[in-house]
């Protein structure tokens, strides 16, 4: 059962099963060997903890790339000196994008086939509101593969997460206006940046030669998704942005005018289509949850604010 938000903070359980390895002779020995090069199918979710991973080495894992791989691919009795985490790293593909990431920490709830991504990672495959992806092929790779790795397919502009760039992800992403089909785009420019592409909801819709963007023919009163990676003279994209939600209008002109939902409620069980009202928002529900506050950054797996009410 896996729930994306809410999770126990993982540095909390790599050390304690590290204090259980060293105390309880042999776990930890079912794997003797890391099968470096050999495809493997399985799924990918992703967490975005901050603290020491188990590869003893501080992790952002909101903010820069790597990996937790399963405890049944763990052999040391001290993790730290795990062969894992002597320039391993794991190649994984999805839909056509591939990216190479680091392994730094274990996912003590994931299956042998499972992945944990960082935050950072992930959105260069899929939408973090996707929450788990079935369907991706794996495989452990040596050092040197770099943390944003060979792509699958992808010319002029870019495709998304493909290929060793070196230009970061711009900042300052905004919604500078909106109509009932429409949602209108600024950022910071990016130094050598040749253009820029734009994703609504992890999908590219377009590319921007200048910091700012209109994605037309959308659907009235609906809330949009959109991140914007940096392009270089070869076509291939950096890192995407954070993400910002904008909602387009009711009608033609003027904003909301739609009343909220019953108010969230931190008791009841929410299901995929329900609808709440929180903090003047309207928060659609896309995921299982009890708890998870529609606001937080935490729950953006669970809920998909849908603009003010």
């Amino acid at each position: 059962m896996h729930s994306a938000p809410k999770r126990i903070r993982r540095r909390w359980i790599a050390a304690l099963v590290g204090a259980l390895m060293l105390t309880v002779f042999g776990i930890g020995s079912a794997l003797a060997s890391i099968p470096v090069g050999e495809s493997r199918t399985g799924k990918m979710t992703w967490y975005d903890d901050a603290g020491y991973g188990a590869c003893g080495t501080a992790i952002n894992a909101a903010a820069e790339d790597l990996v937790a791989v399963s405890t049944s691919w763990w052999t040391s009795a001290n993790p730290n000196n795990d062969d894992l985490c002597k320039g391993i790293s794991v190649q994984v593909s999805y839909q056509g994008r591939t990216i190479t990431v680091p392994v730094r920490d274990k996912c003590p709830s994931c299956s042998a086939e499972h992945i944990d991504l960082s935050k950072t990672a992930f959105q260069k495959l899929a939408d973090l509101n996707v929450g788990v992806v079935s369907g991706i092929t794996w495989k452990f790779v040596g050092s040197g593969g770099g943390s944003n790795g060979g792509s699958g397919g992808g010319t002029g502009g870019g495709t998304g997460g493909g290929g060793t760039t070196t230009l970061p992800a711009p900042t300052g992403l905004r919604a500078t206006a909106t109509t009932a089909s429409s949602v209108s785009l600024a950022w910071t420019a990016v130094q050598g940046a040749s253009s820029y592409a734009v994703y609504r909801g992890g999908t590219k819709v377009g590319t921007a030669s200048g910091a700012s963007y209109s994605d037309t023919g959308l659907s009235a009163a609906t809330g949009y998704r959109y991140t914007v990676a940096a392009v270089d003279s070869a076509g291939k994209a950096g890192a995407q942005s954070a993400a910002v939600t904008a909602t387009t209008t009711a009608t033609g002109g003027g904003g909301g005018g739609t009343a909220c939902p019953a108010a969230w409620s931190a008791s009841r069980s929410y299901v995929p289509g329900d609808a709440v009202g929180y903090a003047g928002h309207k928060y659609s529900a896309i995921y299982y949850s009890t708890g998870a506050v529609p606001n937080d950054p935490g729950s953006w797996a669970v809920w998909r604010d849908s603009g003010t009410c």
